[in-house]
Formats: C-alpha cells, sequence, structure tokens
C-alpha cells in the first residue's frame, strides 16, 4: 500500500508517524490538474497540485530561470539611466527565453526590489522591466548592478506586486520584518531573503515538508505542477505550471516562500485542509474577473484579473519562441497558459 501524505501533525512542528494506510484518490482541480493529499505543518497546509494526464515534454517551454541565468552570467540586471524606482533594465544574454517570477528578490544597485511582473523575456534580448522597492530607507550611489537573493517574496508581498502600489509593498515588508524579527535600518526585505538561503533559517518547518513530499509517490511526483497553499485553512495561493519541468527548476523557491509567509500567523485548533470546492471557488473568483493584459513582449502576454477576494496572474507564450537550436517551436495551447498564480486579496 502507498504512504498517506496527510501528513504531518498540526502541532508545533512535531512529527507524526505515516501510516500505513491508503493514499486518498486525487481531487479533481480542472481538466489539467488535480489535488494530492495535504501537507500540514502548523499554520501552512501545503497540498500538490499534478497534471491530470501524462504531460507530453513538447510542452516545456524550455526557458532558463533567473538564479540559472546569474550563475551562468548571462543576465545583467541595472539601475535605468534616468534612475526610476519602479524600473529597471534586465539584459537576458541567453540563447533561451527567461522566465521570471513577480517578487523574485533582486539586491544591490540604489535599493533592493523585487520583480514586479510574471514574465518570460525573449532570448538575446534588452529591456526595461517592472519592479518594485523592498527597501524603503536606502536610495545611495552604492552601485547600479543587481544580483539574485535566491529567494521569492511570500504571497502576500507577491501580491501586492502583481496588484497593488508601491506603498502596500513597503507596507508589507515592514510586517513581514517585524513578524521575522529582522528589523533593520533600511527596512530591506533582503533578511528576510536570507533566511531562505541560510541551513535552518526556516527552523524545522523545511525539513518536515522535504520528509513529506519524499513519500509522495514517484509516478506523481514526476508530474507535480504546483501548489496549493493555505493558512489555517484558509486559501491563500495557488500556484500552476503548465511544464512540471519548469516548476521542477522554481519548486524549492516557492516552498521556501510559502514556509516564510506562515511565520508569525498561530495555529488555530483543528485546522481543516480546504476541498477542491474551497480551491475551485478560490479561482472562480478571479477567472470572472476582467482581462487586463498588464505586460507584455516577444516572447509572452501577461493578463491579470482581479475579483473580489483573488487576484491572478497568467503568462502564456506566444505563438511561436525561438530556443537555443535557433528553431521556431510551438507555444502550449492558449488553453493552458505557461503559469497561473493566484493570490487572496
Amino acid at each position: 500500500m502507498r504512504l498517506a501524505i496527510g501528513l504531518l501533525a498540526v502541532p508545533f512542528v512535531t512529527f507524526a508517524a505515516h501510516a500505513e494506510t491508503k493514499a486518498p484518490e486525487p481531487a479533481a482541480l480542472s481538466e489539467r490538474a488535480t489535488m494530492l493529499a495535504p501537507i500540514q505543518v502548523e499554520s501552512l497546509t501545503l497540498t500538490p497540485i499534478v497534471a491530470a494526464k501524462a504531460v507530453d515534454p513538447k510542452t516545456d517551454p524550455g526557458v532558463i530561470v533567473l538564479d540559472e541565468a546569474f550563475a551562468q552570467k548571462v543576465v545583467a540586471i541595472r539601475e535605468k539611466d534616468s534612475e526610476s524606482v519602479n524600473e529597471l533594465t534586465l539584459q537576458n544574454k541567453s540563447d533561451r527565453p527567461l522566465f521570471v517570477l513577480a517578487g523574485e528578490v533582486i539586491i544591490g544597485g540604489k535599493q533592493d526590489r523585487i520583480i514586479g511582473t510574471n514574465t518570460v523575456i525573449p532570448a538575446k534580448t534588452t529591456q526595461t522591466v517592472p519592479v518594485f522597492c523592498v527597501e524603503h530607507g536606502r536610495w545611495d550611489d552604492s552601485g547600479k548592478e543587481f544580483t539574485t537573493a535566491k529567494a521569492l517574496a511570500h504571497g502576500r508581498l507577491r501580491g501586492k506586486a502583481n496588484f497593488a502600489a508601491q506603498g502596500e509593498v513597503w507596507a508589507e515588508v515592514s510586517t513581514s520584518n517585524k513578524s521575522h524579527v529582522t528589523e533593520n535600518g533600511t527596512d530591506t526585505y533582503r533578511k528576510i531573503a536570507e533566511k531562505q538561503t541560510t541551513a535552518g533559517g526556516l527552523g524545522k518547518s523545511e525539513k518536515l515538508v522535504e520528509e513529506a513530499l519524499a513519500k509522495v509517490p514517484a509516478a506523481q511526483r514526476a508530474q507535480m505542477i504546483g501548489y496549493v497553499v493555505a493558512l489555517n485553512g484558509k486559501v491563500a495561493t495557488v500556484d500552476m505550471f503548465t511544464s512540471p519541468a519548469l516548476f521542477k527548476k522554481l519548486e524549492a523557491k516557492l516552498v521556501k516562500s510559502y514556509l516564510t509567509e506562515a511565520v508569525g500567523v498561530t495555529p488555530v485548533k483543528g485546522i481543516v485542509a480546504p476541498t477542491s470546492k474551497d480551491v475551485k471557488d478560490f479561482i472562480a473568483d478571479a477567472e470572472k474577473a476582467k482581462t487586463e493584459k498588464s505586460f507584455e513582449n516577444g516572447a509572452s502576454i501577461t493578463n491579470r484579473y482581479s475579483g473580489a477576494r483573488t487576484g491572478k496572474s497568467s503568462v502564456t507564450l506566444k505563438a511561436k519562441v525561438n530556443f537555443s537550436d535557433n528553431a521556431a517551436h510551438p507555444a502550449p495551447p492558449a488553453a493552458a497558459p505557461v503559469y497561473e498564480s493566484y493570490q487572496a486579496k
């Protein structure tokens, strides 16, 4: 029999042994995605999402991600000549498109920032990208170049980047620094980002999640494309990719951002994981909203949807995108964006 994934005991950071019982059947989320059993660690519930049908490798967009690009020295992010707080110049030197997530933390320049949109930057392209300042108290001449913090902002801050304004981003950074006890002279988010990249920085919860995920059957693990994230049983975030390969590149960064969000959220008694209906209702609230084009370039279109309680951002590749083999590859079907993110408002 398969090991159940439902999974970690709620009380603080204790770990309950997995019972030798049959795992629940996956719950349908849509025609292309299903939910596995939830992982519960204190106030945080992570429900893995898998592709409803085995994904054809040809749907893999074949992009490079930000941390890979910095490691390979094929990306440069700089202050604009006009030194705009909410815009930076990004040069993708790679022969592959560059996928970036709203909320990816970049440090340096005149003040630390987070990327302000989910998008795919074309290969061999330099363009202006929207950003948000996450360091309220600094604007100096220490440099114009940025590097990756190898961290992703937590869900509430990512939501502000997608759907709010600079003032609300600063307010969320300040609140988070208080929760994480990382208050500092310039009120930068950098200290929280460092916790995500430091061994043990997020406490025992990170290890417990890793142990739970290790028990997911290999066939399902290979088809994972995202997570439903809940705090004290209420859906906070849904991240879903078309490609398991792209998701795998970003999974660790995403999970650490979820753990970061749970810091300071005191678990209540009797937490119940959200059902598929709960998640569908959460998603439907954004889907009913008007489509707004928020960003576009030669490789992709980013749309957003602002519902009453849920915001959505989706990235879709254009009809043809050039890859490293110099050939034009077809994009995934329009009904299946490369990436979709839903955030509670």
